[in-house]
């Protein structure tokens, strides 16, 4: 399905079935008033990142670890220079991630780029996050990945949190260069020599990267491979900073 196929498809969907009356995560009929279109269950099943977080890439930090970094990050480097996180990746944020994804529910897009802004907002306020980036970018698919589906994920989160934040979205910037294989089941190693070299910038937009603030959007992070490499080669065209947000993550989960 194309982007103009997909498009159709979804606005067809949506007057059918309007997303606010139904919970995005199980179904169950709601009333429109319920935040982020969830039942109450779903919405306090969702498990939220408050409190402790990993000073680098965010993720919530396992109550047993005394430090103000995750384990991963303690021993990684990263080219992003911070990391911001939603949720902990579970069944209900893997339900609206699978949703969003593999199921067309592009409806999803916009409520989890309302539940990025949202989380950010809060942490660094209103304002602050305004003045804090340049421009908003999408993490990329692979062109004949994104016909397939008809769209790419992040670039619906994005898209809704840059309406927000009243940013500037770029999705034309930087590009995949080559189709990669599946994340799952790859190691850390296996995921950074997977993802590597599969980014660049275009040369008509280098001249916005020289110096720019610039905070990708992607939709779940795990070991950061992909992010690091969208960052580095982001930096390596003149970006002065480079953060992300991203709905969901890994647990930090501490050696035994």
């Amino acid at each position: 399905m194309n982007g103009a196929a997909y498009k159709a498809l979804n606005g067809i969907l949506e007057l059918l079935y309007p997303p606010n009356i139904y919970c995005i995560c199980c179904g169950k009929i709601i009333d429109s008033s319920r935040t982020y279109s969830m039942c109450n269950d779903c919405i306090g099943s969702i498990r939220w990142v408050g409190g402790r977080n990993c000073t680098k890439c965010g993720k919530g930090l396992n109550e047993n670890n005394p430090k103000d970094i995750c384990f991963d990050c303690s021993g990684q480097a990263h080219s992003f220079d911070r990391g911001f996180i939603c949720s902990e990746y579970g069944v209900h944020e893997k339900t609206l991630l699978y949703e969003l994804k593999y199921a067309s529910e592009g409806y999803i897009g916009e409520t989890l780029g309302e539940i990025a802004y949202d989380r950010m907002a809060a942490e660094l306020g209103e304002e602050t996050l305004a003045a804090s980036y340049d421009m908003v970018i999408p993490v990329p698919i692979y062109k004949l990945r994104e016909q397939r589906r008809g769209f790419n994920q992040a670039e619906l989160i994005a898209k809704s949190f840059a309406k927000r934040a009243g940013l500037n979205l770029e999705r034309e910037i930087i590009i995949r260069t080559k189709a990669t294989a599946a994340m799952k089941g790859l190691d850390a190693a296996e995921r950074r020599a997977n993802i590597s070299g599969a980014f660049e910038i275009r040369a008509r937009k280098l001249p916005l990267i020289k110096g720019a603030k610039i905070l990708l959007v992607d939709d779940i992070y795990t070991t950061g491979a992909t992010l690091d490499e969208a960052a580095s080669v982001l930096k390596a065209a003149g970006a002065s900073k480079v953060d992300f947000i991203a709905f969901a993550s890994g647990a930090d989960i501490l050696p035994a």
